[in-house]
């Protein structure tokens, strides 16, 4: 069963403005991307990729891997429903795979990419989360929620065997 483990980051100030920063790019180039798609009429993955990943790694100042998941998302919000042109919330959540966001759980750690390179964050969470963090699996995502920067991490856990109830339950 799919869960999702929920982390605190703890940026020094000059990385929490690299993070803000990343957020700002990645959402704007969703939103160029989504421009496109749109005119276009383009709404697969690799077609789209094709159309649009060299303008925007070099408008944007993305990574290629960044670029490649602004480029996933949009293609995601289009599933949806073509009838609409998608935009993108200027601090909306970034999507991480593990080329661009890495863990260190016994140093409490997360090595992730930003616009001014690669950055080791601190995080803190309770056991649970850490014991879900074990089986992480897929991808990351980093959100900005009440001024606070929180990792949401995909997890499996295995399913717990149904339990026979004989008796009244509740």
């Amino acid at each position: 069963m799919k869960l999702t483990a929920k982390v605190k980051l703890l940026p020094t100030p000059e990385q929490r403005a690299w993070l803000l920063d990343t957020m700002r790019r990645f959402n704007a180039a969703c939103d160029h991307i989504s421009g496109v798609a749109w005119e276009t009429r383009t709404f697969k993955q690799i077609p789209l990729h094709h159309r649009v990943y060299h303008a925007v790694k070099d408008r944007f100042g993305l990574s290629a891997q960044m670029v490649v998941r602004a480029n996933a998302r949009v293609v995601d919000a289009y599933k949806l429903d073509k009838q609409t042109k998608r935009t993108f919330r200027e601090l909306g959540a970034i999507t991480y795979d593990d080329r661009i966001l890495s863990w260190n759980l016994v140093a409490s750690t997360v090595s992730v990419w930003t616009v001014e390179g690669r950055q080791t964050l601190p995080f803190v969470c309770g056991e649970y989360q850490r014991r879900l963090l074990a089986t992480r699996q897929g991808e990351t995502d980093l959100a900005y929620v009440g001024g606070e920067f929180y990792l949401f991490a995909t997890v499996n856990v295995e399913e717990p065997e149904p339990i026979e109830v004989r008796d009244v339950l509740g």
